[in-house]
């Protein structure tokens, strides 16, 4: 679609959002949009925009979308990994400045920068939420329950709503927190079937880092093992009896890893855009976030960036706030295993899902359909029994952003696994 220079100008000009982005930015920034090319003059917010001069010199941040590139964004419906500027850079398009110091305390106005852009283009705007879809029923109860894991002992906060017959755990992304499902606890259809338990995994959202762990330390790194003995634990310290664990991202990976390793704790499982290995990503740079430079911001207006294009904004804007309160380390700690600590091709053998029904959810956009050879339809075709689901018009944060489009999906994963844990029940007793 064409790309209204002139309408482009004044909308960079009048955004509020990309003038609280930009306070304190003094600078120029050089957006090559396709064939639109724009020079923006920044002082502490305030932006002018102008052709570039045949004269001027290196911009202080480039931000490039080649024209290839920009032929599929700027659509109504944009290609699979081009629906905005963070993943648009797996395909060549760039934001070149210092990482640490220029593009990632400023990451939300270059992004927005991008947006704006497409949406100028495209005519879209965002949708808006008129309401929460369960307010009636949002009615969960937060608790702390303590265990001990490896001599460390961990004062764990959880919420739990609804009074079904049927106990499930829901694990949040790398980085986040339970408020992640704060709509699937209030939705009053799970509430009758399911007794819901969003959990704060340690370190994360109100559950502290314990005592003795001397974090202030070390970078924080959490492995496979650290992981599932945290959800292990909190299920025995809690009393639940065989819950259905559901994750998503890193949770997502978890899923798997429990059917395998700790079956005789859970019912089933289901992992939220989950992957069978991470062979295509070896090459992500972890520890960019954990430069001391670098604020929680910059992970949050990463997030925000990669929620459904479809969803709700406000139910879009509280990824990025949850991710934002959180400790900055925590999501490149969770990352060290999401990216590098889960390969299925070494221990899914060991997934038996007639004992433990495994379920994985993807949405249409998730950033995973990238990679068949290794994203949730592959573990599906390695491990037998194992289902696979992609969710039209989905993405990322589906739990979070968009909880009506989730909603049918996760319902009916649920209830699959609940049939068959009575089924199997029942075939014990009669046998």
């Amino acid at each position: 679609m064409t790309l209204d220079s002139l309408q482009l100008r004044t909308r960079l000009e009048s955004d509020r959002e990309l003038a609280v982005r930009l306070k304190t930015f003094r600078g120029s920034v050089r957006v090559c949009l396709g064939e639109t090319v724009l020079e923006l003059h920044v002082d502490d917010g305030a932006v002018t925009a102008s052709d570039p001069a045949p004269d001027a010199g290196e911009p202080t941040v480039g931000i490039t979308v080649p024209t290839v590139l920009w032929d599929l964004m700027a659509v109504e419906k944009p290609q699979l990994g081009l629906e905005c500027m963070t993943s648009a850079q797996v395909f060549g398009a760039t934001i070149d400045a210092d990482w640490p110091t220029v593009v990632a305390p400023y990451l939300g106005a270059w992004n927005r920068i991008v947006r704006l852009g497409v949406e100028t283009a495209t005519g879209r705007r965002e949708k808006v939420a008129d309401a929460d879809p369960f307010a009636d029923s949002d009615d969960p109860v937060g608790r702390y329950v303590r265990y001990t894991i490896d001599g460390l002992e961990y004062r764990v906060y959880y919420e739990q709503a609804g009074t079904g017959p049927v106990p499930v755990v829901f694990m949040h992304t790398a980085g986040a927190d339970g408020r992640q499902y704060r709509h699937v606890l209030a939705d009053p259809v799970l509430q009758e079937r399911y007794t819901m338990i969003a959990i704060d995994l340690p370190y994360h959202g109100k559950s502290l880092p314990p005592l003795g762990s001397r974090w202030w330390e070390k970078d924080l790194k959490f492995d496979k093992t650290t992981l599932m003995n945290w959800v292990t634990g909190f299920i025995a310290a809690t009393g639940l009896d065989r819950p259905i664990f559901v994750g998503c991202s890193v949770g997502g990976q978890l899923a798997s890893d429990l059917c395998a390793h700790h079956p005789d704790v859970i019912r089933g499982a289901i992992g939220v855009n989950g992957l069978y290995h991470m062979e295509s990503w070896q090459s992500f740079d972890n520890d960019r976030f954990r430069d001391p430079r670098v604020a929680a911001g910059a992970v949050g207006s990463t997030m925000f960036d990669v929620t459904g294009i479809d969803a709700p904004e406000d139910f879009r804007r509280e990824v990025e706030w949850i991710y934002t309160s959180n400790h900055r380390d925590v999501y490149p700690a969770d990352n060290d295993y999401f990216m590098f600590g889960h390969d299925l091709r070494i221990d899914g053998h060991l997934i038996d899902t007639a004992r433990t029904p495994l379920t994985i959810l993807t949405g249409e956009h998730d950033i995973s359909m990238l990679t068949p050879d290794d994203n949730g339809s592959a573990l599906a075709a390695n491990i037998p029994g194992a289902e696979f689901f992609a969710m039209p018009g989905l993405s990322h944060f589906t739990p979070s952003d968009d909880p009506e489009g989730f909603r049918p999906h996760l319902t009916a994963a649920l209830d699959r696994i609940a049939e068959h844990a009575v089924a199997a029940d029942r075939a014990v007793t009669t046998s």
